[in-house]
Formats: C-alpha cells, structure tokens, sequence
C-alpha cells in the first residue's frame, strides 16, 4: 500500500461512512464466528479501530511489512513481519485475521500456508478479499493490490491450504450498482483515471452528511445477513474457516 494512501486511510477511518459500515459488519463476523479467544494474531494493520475492536475479544499481535502506527500500541503487541514468514512457533493462535491483506501477497498459498502453521488444530481464520476483477482500477492501484477475488476459487484456495470453510459470501452488496458503475466509468473514459485529475483513492469523494449518513446505514444492514445467508455479489468477500 503507497505511503500516502495509508497515512489518508488512518486520518479517514473515524470519519468516513464506508470504515464505520465495515466495521460494524466486520465486528458482527468476529462475533459470530470467532468470539472471545486467549490469543490472536491480526496480519496487515492497516486500520486502527479495526485493531481496537479485535483487542476487546483476545490479546492481539499484530505484524505488518510497514511500521504499524504507533496508537496500535495501546491495543496489541506490534511486530514488523511479512505474512510469508510469520515470527511466531506452531499452533500459537486462536485465530487469526486476514483483512484485506491476501490481495497483496504475490505468494498467497504460502501466506496461507505460515497462517495455518501458527494456528492451533481448530483454530480459526477469517479473511476479507476485494471481489472480481473487472473492477480493478484506480483504488487497487493506489492500495497494491496484486488481484481481485471470485468466492468459489477463494474458498477452493483455502480448501486447498487446509482450512475447513465455514461461510463464504460477497458483502457491500448493497450499494455494488453505484460503486461498479463509478469502477467501470473511471476505466473506459478517457482521463478520468488520473489521480491529479481525480484525487488519490475511491475515498477523496465526498458527499453530503445526510448523503453519507444514509450509505453508512444502508451498507451497515448488511452485518444482519452474516452467517444467515451467502449474498450473491458484492464489491468484497468474507470468509470465515478454521484450520484442520
């Protein structure tokens, strides 16, 4: 992830309507299949309230390829590590949390293969992935991403790296229509995928309160369906397994 972008997303995390829906929707996840566990492990910190909110279920480690800000401090014990070479013995962890992370790996089954060695036999995983190709733009670019996810190859690649899957479903469903439209029109018109143009990410659109206010209810509903039911499409995936 560019320098810039990861300094915008931390002044952007308590403010903007998308991080507050998603967290909601992410901490509805770790309610439902994770819980209270003794000791997990959070690859990728790129958000900090997303570390807090863990932090109030386990003791957390967290390990990032970047310096990892320093209010994660507070809430988790901090380690500078890439997600192929974990610095941790075998079957340390109760969980571990893979947020939006596995798209910037270029080895992603060794990723998933040290995951799985650090985890006890049981241990759980969930994972979030940005979803289908075709909307590959301007935000991953600006993010590093490597690729966007399908479910069914997602599931099979966990499958495959010996994990146990037990929900699989898009989410940002809701709002798919506006989001894609907006993907696809910055990649087929002529100069609006330049960023001096355009601003940095997805992010620098900013709406009206009440606009925004209303979206952050809307994409916020979506935590009602997880573990419910598998919504069909989405702008991202969420998975929750556990190691065999």
């Amino acid at each position: 992830m560019k320098h810039e972008f990861r300094e915008a997303m931390a002044r952007l995390e308590d403010d903007h309507w998308w991080f507050r829906a998603r967290r909601d929707i992410l901490d509805r996840a770790v309610a439902c299949f994770v819980g209270k566990t003794d000791l997990a492990l959070t690859v990728g910190v790129g958000i900090t309230r997303e570390a807090e909110m863990l932090a109030r279920r386990t003791r957390l480690v967290a390990i990032d390829r970047a310096r990892i800000d320093s209010r994660c401090l507070e809430v988790a014990l901090p380690a500078q590590a890439d997600a192929t070479s974990i610095p941790f013995g075998d079957a340390v962890f109760d969980a571990v949390f893979l947020f939006d992370v596995l798209e910037h790996v270029d080895e992603e089954a060794k990723a998933l293969s040290e995951i799985r060695r650090v985890l006890r036999p049981g241990g759980k995983l969930l994972v979030t992935v940005p979803a289908f190709m075709f909307l590959y733009g301007l935000q991953d670019e600006v993010s590093e991403h490597k690729r966007r996810y399908r479910r069914k190859p997602l599931v099979d690649l966990l499958r495959r790296s010996g994990f146990l899957v037990d929900y699989a479903s898009y989410f940002n469903t809701l709002l798919f229509p506006p989001i894609a439209a907006v993907r696809l029109f910055r990649r087929f018109v002529p100069g609006e995928r330049d960023p001096a143009a355009n601003g940095a990410s997805d992010f620098d659109l900013r709406l009206p309160r009440f606009l925004e206010t209303a979206l952050e209810k809307l994409f916020s509903l979506e935590r009602h369906a997880v573990g419910h039911a598998a919504l069909p499409f989405g702008i991202s995936i969420l998975c929750a397994a556990k190691r065999l």
